[in-house]
């Protein structure tokens, strides 16, 4: 018997959260793998199918302008188009969401979706729907 439950990357660079985040989600019966890094999550997508990575936008305390996980969603997007990306983080700003969430020339969005880690309540729902896009 093979496993159909959608597959998940989660991307965040703080284990408590990869552990939260990977731990909801395996609740909600998904299979789930986690990174701690954009060089962990490119090895796991190189070796793995994902229906959808969900990506914190500040993968690197260092990075200031929090674009790391938007830079890793445009990778995906290029290197791997049938996986869908979630944002999640606690440093979203106006200019962050925006640029996630505006459709490029070919009328397409960086990412499917956008969700603040003060709202991981509406997780479920979310990756839920953006699965049966």
């Amino acid at each position: 018997m093979t496993n159909t439950s959608p597959k998940i990357l989660v991307v965040d660079d703080l284990s408590d959260w990869r552990k939260t985040l990977s731990g909801m989600l395996a609740e909600d019966g998904y299979d789930t793998q986690a990174a701690g890094s954009v060089a962990e999550a490119v090895k796991l997508l190189e070796a793995n199918h994902f229906d959808l990575a969900l990506l914190d936008v500040r993968l690197d305390e260092s990075d200031e302008n929090n674009i790391e996980g938007l830079d890793l969603a445009a990778k995906i997007k290029d290197r791997w188009p049938n996986v869908k990306t979630i944002i999640i983080t606690g440093y979203g700003t106006p200019n962050t969401v925006q640029r996630a969430m505006e459709p490029d020339k070919h009328g397409k969005r960086l990412v499917q979706d956008f969700i603040e880690k003060t709202q991981t309540d509406t997780l479920s729902q979310v990756v839920k729907r953006v699965l049966a896009q």
